[in-house]
């Protein structure tokens, strides 16, 4: 019983207890399964996360990269910011400067506004007399209208009222509008209403191209042009007249046949002169040349016979006129050798600054013992003012001028001047406003009035109609007064029939030399130089350059080109220059010459060349344009008075 109650009460416990197992093991399952619900949950939170992380760390890299971006801007906004603290700053200071400009503007708006009541006042005021004037205008305006009526119809010039046609840009007739009687007599017939062709199909196309210039472009032209079917030469003036949209020209003409065939003539004979003077010229030059040899040695067989005749009269008269002769021969060939050089243009003139004193006394000394020989007192009273001029061109017209004064200012006998009937003869000097007048004195028998101009010509003597040698050949003067053009001055002449003349040739001063500071271009202080405008061709540059600023140092305007080539391609957009400044060797060939007149095309300018060349023939072709010709290296002062020469007042 107690065993059996024992194993009952041992299986009770176990039963008990596997029940509490089963129950545990029960209450495992669930916390299991709660534990699985529980990590499937937990590694879903994880694996969100893991995802948050990812995209949070994408949004840190994005942040960064922006806040990068934002540093960087940053820098540039602190950059900017001192930039506009700057500006901020300058702008306060132009602020003030413009308050205080406000200030004066201000002040001076209420002058001007008084300034303006006034002259509101006097415009009301002259308002109120041009209404009066053009009242009187007006009745002024129908009375010319009269008058021009009366002078259109009686003018001597035709006078053309006319439209020109046009096809395109191309002028292709013209439709006669209005002609006053004048017109009708040189043309002969009524062109009123009518058209150029219509007159006349002949008609040369310069008609056509020169009214249509001036329709079309407003080109007035003044010129002189042959007429076919008129067999006429028509000199005209024709210009633009109308409103601009209008293709109207007025043109005055008259007849010019009779003149335009006297300048034909005159022209044949004047190329047939100069055609006879260069031959003559060439021939004088030549025969000087060829002769000159035989005379010196013609003279030296006369000087060898001189000690050969020995003491027989009859030889050493023939030996003495045979020296004169050679003497006379030599003396007109030295006198032609001088007009052919003079005409042929080859001497060149060099001007320098020298006293003239020495040259007068040693003329004087030179020309005592011929004076004395002939009875005639010489006297010389130099000056000791220095002159500006070529002194041997100078010694040359006072050796003449003296010469011509002995040859043939001696009074005839005794009944001539002074109380011996001796010659006088005096080279003196005379102090006038434009320079040193150099004067030669006689009191020969003087010169009529009406032989004063001829005597200057060639071959001409008054008192040598036999040609004795010994009186000269006629040259003397005529020498002069072409030395005297060819220095820019003149040779005047006074006389007094029965008393005597005198021969009158005006130098300039010396010109006064520079000094320190004062030297530097006196241009600057010409006012007349300053506003002008100067057109420099010069193809190096540095020259151009240092020209450029030294002239506009000077007040003048300057437009540099480098070549022709470059000029004309400028040229139609340039204003008219005062003055062509040039270069005379140019690229491509080009010279000043061409330079000077491709511009006086179209203006007549003055122009300057300078040149490295000392030719005659640079000189000549300078003188041919008109133009100065300057030496290189040219020095400041002497483009200054060159400029100052050519430019107009």
């Amino acid at each position: 019983m107690n065993r059996s109650a024992s194993i009952h009460a041992g299986d009770e416990a176990r039963e008990s207890e596997r029940e509490s197992l089963l129950k545990r093991v029960a209450e495992l399952d669930r916390s299991l399964e709660q534990a699985l619900v529980t990590a499937e949950d937990a590694q879903e939170e994880a694996r969100l996360l893991a995802a948050d992380r990812l995209q949070l760390e994408e949004e840190m890299t994005a942040q960064r990269h922006e806040i990068a971006a934002l540093r960087e801007r940053l820098t540039l906004s602190e950059t900017r910011r001192a930039e506009l603290r700057d500006a901020l700053e300058e702008s306060d200071q132009r602020l003030n400067t413009l308050r205080r400009d406000e200030s004066h503007l201000s002040e001076e708006l209420q002058t001007s506004y008084e300034e303006l009541q006034v002259l509101t006042e006097e415009l009301e005021e002259a308002n109120a007399d041009l209404e009066r004037r053009v009242e009187e205008r007006t009745v002024q305006l129908a009375e010319s209208e009269r008058r021009f009526r009366t002078l259109f119809e009686a003018m001597d010039e035709g006078f053309l009222l006319a439209d020109v046609l046009f096809d395109g840009d191309r002028a292709t007739d013209v439709l006669y509008l209005e002609m006053n009687p004048a017109a009708q007599r040189m043309t002969g017939e009524d062109f009123v209403g009518r058209r150029l062709r219509e007159i006349s199909p002949a008609f040369e196309d310069h008609w056509y191209e020169v009214f249509g210039r001036a329709a079309r472009d407003g080109e007035p032209t003044r010129t002189e042009l042959y007429a076919g079917p008129l067999e006429k030469w028509i000199s005209f003036y024709v210009f633009k007249v109308g409103a601009p949209e209008q293709r109207r020209i007025a043109v005055i003409f008259r007849d010019v046949t009779e003149r335009k065939r006297t300048q034909e003539q005159l022209k044949r004979a004047k190329e047939a002169a100069e055609a006879a003077n260069r031959a003559k010229t060439k021939f004088l030059a030549a025969a000087s040349h060829d002769l000159r040899q035989p005379i010196q040695a013609a003279a030296l067989y006369a000087h060898v016979l001189l000690g050969s005749v020995g003491a027989d009269p009859i030889a050493q008269e023939s030996l003495n006129r045979l020296k004169a002769s050679i003497d006379s021969l030599n003396g007109m060939l030295s006198g032609l050798l001088d007009l052919s050089r003079l005409e042929a243009g080859v001497i060149e003139v060099s001007v320098t600054d020298f006293s003239p004193t020495a040259l007068m006394t040693r003329l004087a000394e030179e020309f005592r013992g011929v004076a004395e020989a002939s009875s005639i007192e010489l006297r010389c009273r130099p000056s000791r003012l220095a002159v500006c001029t070529d002194p041997h061109l100078l010694e040359r017209m006072l050796r003449n001028l003296l010469s011509n004064a002995i040859a043939h200012g001696r009074p005839k006998g005794t009944d001539g001047k002074g109380m011996d009937g001796r010659g006088r003869v005096l080279v003196g000097c005379r102090r006038r406003a434009d320079g040193v007048e150099f004067q030669v004195w006689d009191n020969g028998p003087g010169i009529p009035e009406d032989a004063r101009e001829a005597i200057f010509e060639e071959f001409r003597q008054l008192k040598n109609p036999e040609r004795n040698a010994t009186q000269g050949f006629g040259l003397g003067l005529s020498i002069v007064s072409r030395i005297a053009h060819l220095l820019g001055t003149e040779v005047t002449l006074r006389s007094w029939v029965g008393s005597g003349s005198v021969f009158s040739v005006t130098v300039p001063y010396a010109r006064k030399p520079a000094t320190g500071a004062a030297a530097v271009p006196a241009v600057s202080r010409e006012p007349r130089l300053k506003g002008r405008t100067v057109l420099l061709v010069e193809d190096d540059e540095q020259v151009r350059r240092s020209m450029t600023m030294m002239l506009k140092r000077w007040g003048l305007r300057v437009v540099a080109v480098s070549s022709a080539g470059e000029l004309a391609a400028t040229l139609p957009s340039l204003r008219r220059p005062h003055v062509v400044l040039t270069d005379y060797r140019l690229p491509g060939g080009d010279s000043g010459r061409s330079v000077v007149e491709l511009v006086r095309q179209r203006w007549p300018v003055p122009g300057i060349i300078i040149t490295g060349d000392t030719a005659p023939e640079r000189l000549r072709e300078a003188m041919s344009l008109g133009c100065r010709l300057l030496h290189k290296p040219v020095l400041p002062a002497d483009l200054a008075g060159a400029l100052g020469e050519v430019l107009p007042s």
